[in-house]
């Protein structure tokens, strides 16, 4: 069945091909859009030819590989490679107002992530949609657009065991790639310093309206009544509180990496973007364990070899990078031998794989069907986020030292629905959480007469670690995701607590006033515990768990990792992976800021290691290439 959001997307795109009309340019001004959809820019195909050479093959255009590849083509003297698998960004990737049409599309790798048994009952068949972008820009095109970058600490944590990415170090590259837009932040000396006007990456705070302005008011009292304070930014100086959130948009457009790297490096010679072409092995000498290239399966199903004389540098994700290192040898020894993979490098890829857990709470608010105007004046505000929506951070009491005190145990998102959404609300519930058909239900019955407040509660910092692996020796088959949650009951009782706090919203004021309530959802394998007691609480954090799409560590950093601190695949010569699978521990919030980051400050330790030296090193390494794969020049 064709879903809700491919028939969204089509429509756009025939709306684009229109462009010419003045009708269509009408209906475009009229959602003051017509400069997001009218105009492109994006960089020209590249048609790649087998034997083709580059200094620099960059795979995978997402959140660090765009920026990687387009900070590396400053230097005149670098001929880069950008190898993607998917295309230009839709209008729906440019439009802000559209961030939740993306998934289930094309532009989407539609992954599956499994859940352990007895875990996520609330998922039929045991799995989530586990939603990557597969376009120029990677996720940072078709994610949600939150603009956070954790604490200190997260960074200072990495710099234990990877020396040089401490938080004093991190925080110069997100400075270079932020260009905040947002002026109230710098008449805050507390805040300021931690901000830049100048980098490629447009963050905003888009202005609301008077109705939605009440609407985040209240809300942000209520937390306040919970003993979340408010403050200026969720990334400023202070490890708890609530605030209205940043966002990667800003007149009317989506700042993804596409945007602020691709675009602007679109003419330049020295930087080849080939799309629809996807990698699947690393091209590897076995005497010298020197990384010279990859294997490029086409378009057309042909499969091509390109050539790189410096490095290789894998930015394909925290899901897909690990699977093309396993497929190129790279990886646990006993996993490869099962598929008859020939172990190049034994090392701990797929690994670690961890996750920004969410709990989504429902709390009913005031009844009556005069909330539904918010949506319908909301709806048509596509040029910025059209809903309110409040973000924060806090700690709970418990005895264990875990995570620091100098960290946030969770993060939350609320986003303010009017009565009567509760159409669109089953939608999202069954196909972007795969929620069971029941508890859709009863979600969408307390949207019915009552506006509702749509809570996630996101476990910032999960003991538990599952595992990316090959399903098969073929390419063509899609990883095999094992999420791991609660495999460590640290995490099953830390998000019960975190439920139970959060569910003190209700006896705020405004709740009490509104005769505002809990309501009573289906969850599956719960019915037999008593309601609100711990143990349902504990259930309910159990079967009704989904992600945030944050994972990362699966080519972690560290002696004991995949990369070392230059992210440097360990034993492999001219071999980088950059992206967020090599975050060892994640960060407290949103992952995108700091993969960019990452992509940042990668490109300044590449050209350091390359900018000095010769030619000659390059044509010994090219006559190299040629004696192992033995062609003719």
């Amino acid at each position: 069945m064709i879903s809700i959001n491919v028939i969204i997307n089509e429509f756009f795109k025939a709306l684009q091909s229109m462009g010419s009309s003045s009708m269509v340019q009408w209906f475009f001004r009229a959602l003051t859009l017509s400069q997001a959809l009218l105009q492109s820019g994006w960089p020209t195909n590249y048609q790649l030819t087998d034997g083709d050479r580059f200094d620099f093959i960059v795979v995978g255009s997402g959140s660090a590989g765009s920026v990687v590849a387009a900070r590396l083509s400053e230097i005149p003297e670098f001929n880069v490679l950008l190898v993607e698998t998917g295309g230009d960004p839709p209008p729906t990737s440019v439009i802000p107002g559209l961030f939740t049409t993306l998934q289930g599309t094309e532009y989407d790798w539609n992954y599956k992530a499994r859940f352990d048994e007895g875990v996520g009952l609330a998922h039929p068949g045991g799995f989530l949609p586990y939603s990557r972008g597969k376009v120029l820009g990677g996720s940072s095109s078709t994610n949600y657009l939150i603009y956070s970058r954790g604490v200190p600490e997260d960074y200072d944590k990495w710099n234990r065991i990877a020396p040089g990415w401490g938080w004093d170090s991190v925080l110069h590259y997100f400075k270079k790639l932020e260009g905040m837009t947002d002026t109230t932040l710098f008449k805050n000396p507390r805040t300021a310093y931690l901000h830049s006007t100048d980098g490629p990456v447009k963050v905003s705070r888009p202005g609301t309206m008077a109705s939605t302005a009440a609407i985040d008011d209240i809300r942000l009292d209520c937390y306040e009544e919970m003993g979340i304070k408010r403050v200026l930014e969720i990334n400023g100086p202070e490890i708890v509180g609530a605030a209205r959130p940043h966002f990667t948009l800003y007149n009317g457009r989506r700042s993804s990496t596409a945007e602020a790297y691709l675009r602007p490096a679109k003419d330049r010679p020295n930087l080849k973007v080939a799309k629809f072409s996807t990698v699947t092995k690393i091209l590897i000498d076995p005497h010298t364990l020197q990384a010279f290239g990859v294997q490029v399966s086409m378009n057309n199903k042909k499969t091509i070899n390109v050539f790189a004389s410096k490095e290789v540098i894998v930015s394909a994700g925290t899901i897909n990078s690990p699977k093309i290192l396993l497929q190129s040898g790279i990886g646990p020894q006993e996993d490869l031998s099962k598929l008859g993979i020939k172990t190049v490098a034994d090392l701990p890829v797929g690994k670690n794989f961890h996750d920004h857990q969410a709990i989504q709470l429902i709390y009913k608010g005031k009844q009556g069907i005069e909330t539904a105007a918010q949506n319908i004046v909301a709806a048509p505000q596509l040029d910025t986020l059209p809903v309110p929506v409040q973000s924060g951070f806090f700690r709970i009491n418990t005895t264990s030292d875990y995570p620091s005190v100098s960290q946030p145990h969770f993060q939350f998102f609320n986003t303010y629905i009017g009565a009567a959404a509760w159409p669109l609300l089953m939608v999202v519930c069954k196909t972007v959480a795969n929620f069971d058909e029941k508890l859709c239900n009863s979600q969408a019955n307390a949207n019915a007469f009552n506006e509702i407040d749509n809570v996630l509660l996101i476990m910032l910092h999960p003991l538990s670690r599952g595992q990316v692996r090959l399903a098969s020796a073929d390419p063509s088959d899609d990883p095999v995701i094992d999420l791991g949650y609660y495999r460590d009951p640290y995490d099953l009782d830390v998000a019960a607590e975190g439920v139970k706090y959060m569910n003190t919203l209700i006896n705020t004021k405004y709740f009490r006033n509104v005769k505002g309530s809990v309501p009573r959802l289906s969850v599956p394998g719960c019915e037999d515990l008593d309601w609100g007691s711990h143990q349902y609480w504990r259930c309910y954090a159990k079967n009704t768990v989904a992600s945030i799409l944050h994972a990362v560590g699966t080519c972690s950093m560290g002696p004991n990792g995949v990369v070392d601190e230059r992210l440097r695949v360990h034993n492999i010569g001219g071999l980088r992976v950059v992206d967020a699978s090599v975050i060892p521990f994640i960060p407290s919030g949103n992952t995108n800021a700091p993969v960019m980051m990452i992509g940042e400050k990668a490109a300044d330790m590449i050209k350091a290691d390359y900018i000095k030296r010769s030619k000659a090193y390059d044509n010994q390494i090219f006559a190299t290439f040629d004696d192992i794969l033995g062609v003719e020049r």
